[in-house]
């Protein structure tokens, strides 16, 4: 009885402080980059619509990842399973408004149907096709699609109505509708992708961010890749790009790495009962990791191509290791640890 007493007074405090978080970091997205017009006059109609979107978009994202709400969400999703489609495609078409302010429609809606409706599309295949061993090649195909539109380089046309932070629209864009399209999909969906935190999955991302260092680091400075440049940007600023890191980066990047690649191919290729399943694992930590490295490629110049590569393989490697021990949130945790380092002492 006092479990049931927990449970529901957790899920109303929940549903109070969700949408005032969320609400909070629209507000706060707005007012440290609002949009802007050609002559530099803030819009406050376009800076409004985004925020807006911003908090519909974060709301999605803690309700699907944050228990036990989202173990709520999740059964109702697959006890009128014909929501899912409608729900999907509401939130697949809502951002497209932002295309009132775009000034070439046409790159946008080639863009949208490229990266987002036919990544989309390939997820939701093996919910209306019979169940084969082989369905989970849709779902990593499609993320590795969502990958590029994530990365906002291909994809920029379909966010152009915001002149201001189209990274981060993207990313959230991008994040809630894998969590969305995976949460019916995914059979331990809540038991490895949520924020429930536990001293394990503090643990680990502790210990293995401070390894990371100890490696990564000298193999920066030797290389001239990293340069020490300590920075203190003011303590809001310094939450906040936590914050930024945690839900812009670490979020969609291991989702896509960790929580659909590296696990579907771990659960679905060779049975857990066969001896060559423990080696197996360690093989796709190996594989998703050199994915993971390699879509940096294009994240640096030239010069620092392979050294990039190297150095987010090996990253990839601990990402995918506490993503074992402690599901998502371990794996953002450290993800989240290792670039807020980056960012306050190096260039």
């Amino acid at each position: 009885m006092n479990k049931m007493i927990s449970k529901k007074t957790t899920i109303i405090l929940e549903l109070i402080f969700i949408p005032l978080i969320a609400g909070l970091l629209s507000l706060a997205v707005g007012l440290m980059e609002p949009q802007k017009d050609i002559s530099d006059q803030i819009l406050i109609s376009q800076t409004v619509l985004f925020c807006s979107l911003i908090f519909l978009l974060a709301i999605i994202i803690f309700i699907l990842l944050i228990p036990p709400i989202n173990e709520i969400i999740i059964d109702y999703f697959k006890n009128h399973l014909h929501f899912y489609p409608v729900l999907v495609l509401y939130l697949l078409f809502l951002p497209i408004i932002n295309w009132f302010y775009s000034t070439d429609i046409l790159s946008a809606f080639t863009s949208f149907l490229l990266w987002y409706v036919l990544p989309t599309v390939l997820f939701i295949i093996p919910i209306c096709i019979p169940k084969t061993r082989f369905n989970f090649i849709f779902s990593i195909v499609s993320v590795l699609l969502f990958a590029i539109g994530f990365d906002n380089r291909y994809t920029e046309a379909a966010a152009s109505g915001f002149v201001s932070m189209e990274y981060t629209f993207n990313a959230l864009w991008v994040s809630s509708l894998i969590l969305l399209l995976y949460s019916v999909q995914m059979k331990d969906y809540t038991k490895k992708v949520n924020w429930k935190p536990s001293i394990k999955k503090l643990l680990y991302p502790s210990v293995l961010s401070a390894g990371l260092v100890i490696i990564s680091v000298p193999i920066g400075l030797a290389t001239g890749f990293l340069t020490w440049s300590p920075s203190w940007p003011g303590f809001l600023l310094f939450i906040f790009s936590f914050i930024g890191i945690w839900l812009t980066i670490a979020l969609p990047e291991e989702l896509i790495a960790r929580a659909v690649i590296q696990h579907q191919l771990t659960e679905n290729v060779i049975d857990k009962e066969k001896n060559f399943y423990k080696y197996w694992r360690w093989i796709v930590l190996i594989v998703a990791s050199i994915i993971f490295g390699a879509s940096h490629w294009n994240n640096t110049s030239s010069e620092f191509i392979w050294v990039y590569i190297l150095l987010a393989s090996i990253a990839g490697i601990a990402y995918g290791y506490s993503w074992w021990k402690g599901g998502l949130f371990s794996a953002m945790l450290l993800h989240t640890l290792v670039d807020w380092i980056w960012a306050l002492f190096f260039k």
